[in-house]
């Protein structure tokens, strides 16, 4: 029997902010603990199971025997647990007390009440801090450690209807820099209160994140791949999408909160895996279970929760940067940055649509105006094939590198 602990760590200070102003302070610290026994069968050797119980806080004595009690539920689990491996990766470089994030936190929302008493900003200002860890007594001792600040401000105009117009948001683990948000907030704000018409073009550079990526995420899960449902079943080892597109797994620390391991202990090698490179569809992400029942790479894409098995999620990607930044990429044309955009949808073909309902219009790299709602729409093999443009190797707007695309556009 192998005996193996799952555990997250959560410490935050959430500042809620209403009429620009902190009303409250709430404090967590979470502890979730997973523990996990695994077991072969003594009269299928073959075959092994695994016992789950878990608990908030450390696991006590009663959280293992419940555990071992619930291998007699033989939920099954015949695959090489994760064993004789430790690494620590500590990603924390905010030196900021909670004193200093409350007064730099205020002084933030000060200078927004002064400089732009026309809106009203709301939600929430967060310092997380994250520990998570997976150790057995097989070896296995893997940590990861990460600390940010998360700016999570919605603003309304005085004079808006709305619950909400649009938002300055961000997530850093380097500094809490108040001049750099307030002079970015300050273009998009200015920009907020000249409303102007969509540009006279059927199509347009549009700059969005990676949320624009969600159905080729979706048509990588190594299940459906293997079950043969996948819209990208047909295009394995196939050129499918544009040269300068590569999408890969990443458990880099490019991200915020991402363990280097996933919920089974299998790591990749350099942090990172492709996906999807100049263009050509090399595999699907999968975990344990799918790599074996399909013959696929395990690209360490398992999640669970703390008292759950183990089983295969959505993978955490990013796109290849450029060697370009925002403005270079996007040269003399107009630009759209989508700020919101939800309720759309793509078919089994690659026909993508959605409204937007909030957006601005760029320039030069320069705010220019708000755009009335309206709808953008393209294809996935056209948004990521001729009409490709590229990911910044700057960030541009809200501490993120944009990807650029053409879309058709219309009112």
């Amino acid at each position: 029997m192998i005996k193996e602990l799952y555990q997250t760590k959560i410490n935050e200070i959430a500042l809620n902010v209403t009429q620009t102003r902190i009303d409250s302070i709430r404090k967590k610290n979470i502890i979730k603990s997973g523990c996990r026994v695994y077991q072969k069968s003594a009269d299928t050797p073959c075959t092994g199971y695994i016992g789950v119980a878990g608990t908030f806080g450390e696991a006590t004595e009663d959280t293992w025997e419940r555990a071992i009690k619930n291998l007699e539920l033989k939920i099954p689990y015949d695959y090489e647990v994760s064993t004789g491996a430790q690494r620590k990766r500590d990603l924390r470089k905010l030196d900021l007390s909670t004193e200093q994030f409350l007064e730099k936190s205020e002084k933030l929302l000060e200078i927004f009440r002064k400089e732009f008493p026309d809106f009203i900003f709301s939600n929430k200002i967060r310092l997380i801090e994250t520990e998570v860890s997976l150790k057995n007594d097989a070896g296995l001792d893997y940590v990861n450690y990460d600390k940010t600040i998360s700016l999570e401000l919605l603003f309304k105009h005085v004079n808006s209807v709305n619950i909400f117009d649009s938002g300055v948001m961000q997530q850093n683990r380097d500094i809490f820099d108040i001049d750099k948000i307030v002079e970015e907030a300050k273009e998009q704000l200015k920009a907020f209160n000249n409303e102007i018409e969509l540009p006279d073009l059927k199509k347009v550079i549009v700059a969005v994140d990676n949320s624009g990526l969600s159905k080729i995420c979706e048509s990588l899960n190594g299940e459906t791949l293997g079950r043969g449902t996948s819209i990208f079943n047909s295009k394995l080892g196939k050129k499918t999408f544009n040269d300068k597109f590569t999408l890969y797994g990443d458990l880099s620390d490019d991200d915020y909160h991402i363990p280097f391991f996933d919920a089974e202990g299998s790591t990749l090698e350099n942090d990172i895996c492709p996906l999807i490179e100049n263009g050509v569809i090399l595999k699907g992400y999968t975990d344990k279970k799918n790599s074996r029942q399909f013959g696929f790479e395990n690209t360490a894409s398992a999640g669970a929760g703390y008292d759950d098995v183990p089983s295969l999620q959505m993978m955490n990607v990013n796109v290849k940067k450029s060697d370009k930044t925002f403005v270079e990429l996007a040269g003399d044309e107009p630009v759209i940055f989508s700020i919101m955009a939800s309720g759309g949808d793509c078919t089994s073909n690659g026909d993508f649509a959605t409204p937007v309902q909030m957006a601005y219009l760029i320039q030069n790299g320069k705010y220019i105006g708000r755009l009335p709602e309206f709808y953008m729409s393209g294809n996935i093999y056209d948004m990521f094939g001729d009409d490709y443009i590229g990911v910044s190797k700057d960030k541009f707007a809200f501490n993120q590198n944009l990807m650029a695309c053409r879309m058709n556009i219309s009112k």
